[in-house]
């Protein structure tokens, strides 16, 4: 049996272990890193849709924590114990590694539904660099036309915007009564599918598929629930994602739907830590926990517990779902709580044909954004909300063609710009 020790273990090689990385060695530039990940790099997840639709010419990460003195990264590797009483990781290749501090960012996994003919050939996943890989084998193999999407999630919506290029026919199936259900409220989701249809893609709501049909092992149709059969030469399923911890189960780390922590991003155990996909954090405007499995709170959760890991006391505010998509003709951003169930809430709306643009305010702040089309000052409206300031100095120019910053009060400035001619 081989045996490692280290000072910090990080489990998983994705963005939130790089910023990890980079936040302890900001604070300490002698301990010993020891990173693992079952990939074979380390690559932008959010790229891989462009990846495979080839409109970037490469999703690698950019960074440079391989430049690092004292660290060790493992690729292809994975954990499938932690002991965190003992600060002991087993490998499946039989390695032992003893730390001191240890990151868990093992990220998601995709929700797979019992469907009948599920293991025939052309049925795939799209959330890891290798499902781009296969996707993109299997179509250079054989002859695909039309391709079948299960999901109208942001998943989904991101897997149709990497085949929209490549002139196939494509049919969005979702269980819903409408696209991005969480993501837009029932007038955002029809700007979004009426540009869809558009583009040419086909729409089924309401629906769902039972069976995979097959011609020679290889995908040729899909059956729907309601009956319908829709030819298929490759199914992408796109219901989701879940927090990659089934591996932790016996570990005595305090999970509900992913690893609880706390404001520092530790979990129940002591000196174990997580971030990402796998981590449950408290919202940013409600309190309640959740997993918010997004690029940006990756970022900013790795971050965080980096230097918390290494001796630095920083708490994270919370969590913001916010997601960002370009789908055919339009762009879209939502963010925070978008389809509020409290009636004291205000909702502010200005649309025209092709811009919808929608606000929800709480207690005279910013609680949900919604833009599509023209998303340009998005990021105005969804600092005001991060920052939780209050909005009723400039209520009655909120969604005017002309708000900008310089609408702002001179004391809110310096929460968006520094160094750019304004004055704060």
């Amino acid at each position: 049996m081989k045996k490692l020790e280290t000072d910090y273990f990080v489990i998983g090689y994705s963005v939130a272990s790089w910023w990890c990385i980079q936040s302890i060695r900001e604070n300490d530039s002698v301990g010993f890193i020891q990173a693992v990940s079952d990939e074979k790099t380390c690559y932008s997840r959010p790229l891989i849709t462009y990846g495979l639709g080839r409109t970037v010419d490469s999703i690698a990460y950019q960074g440079k924590v391989e430049e690092l003195t004292r660290m060790q990264i493992g690729y292809e590797a994975r954990v499938e114990r932690l002991d965190p009483r003992r600060k002991l990781a087993f490998l499946t290749d039989g390695t032992e590694i003893s730390f001191e501090k240890a990151l868990i960012a093992s990220g998601g996994v995709p929700i797979i539904p019992e469907i009948s003919g599920g293991e025939h050939l052309g049925i795939f996943t799209f959330t890891r660099q290798k499902d781009m890989e296969n996707i993109a084998t299997f179509m250079h193999k054989n002859s695909v036309k039309n391709i079948v999407i299960l999901g109208g999630g942001f998943i989904g919506l991101k897997t149709c915007e990497a085949m929209m290029n490549m002139n196939k026919n494509i049919t969005l199936i979702e269980l819903a009564p409408r696209l991005l259900q969480n993501m837009l409220d029932e007038e955002g989701s029809y700007y979004l599918e009426k540009s869809l249809l558009r583009s040419g893609v086909h729409i089924i709501k309401e629906d769902t598929i039972v069976s995979f049909e097959e011609e020679k092992g290889i995908l040729s149709d899909v059956l729907l629930k309601s009956g319908r059969r829709i030819p298929a030469d490759i199914a992408i399923i796109a219901i989701g994602v879940r927090p990659n911890v089934d591996w932790l189960r016996s570990s005595g780390i305090e999970m509900n739907r992913g690893i609880v922590v706390d404001e520092f991003q530790e979990s129940s155990c002591s000196g174990i830590y997580a971030a990402g996909d796998v981590a449950e954090t408290r919202h940013l405007l409600t309190g309640e926990r959740n997993v918010v499995a997004i690029w940006p709170e990756a970022v900013n959760q790795g971050r965080i517990a980096g230097w918390n890991m290494s001796g630095r006391v920083v708490s994270y505010p919370g969590s913001l779902p916010m997601n960002a998509v370009e789908v055919g003709e339009k762009a879209l951003v939502s963010a925070g709580i978008v389809n509020p169930l409290d009636d004291n809430c205000e909702i502010i709306i200005r649309k025209d044909r092709e811009n919808y643009k929608k606000l929800v305010i709480k207690d005279n702040c910013i609680i949900g954004v919604i833009f599509i089309g023209d998303i340009e000052k998005s990021g105005i409206y969804i600092n005001l909300m991060r920052q939780k300031l209050p909005v009723q100095a400039f209520y009655e120019k909120l969604l005017e063609p002309n708000f900008g910053l310089i609408n702002l009060p001179t004391q809110y400035r310096k929460h968006f710009v520094k160094g750019a001619g304004i004055e704060v």
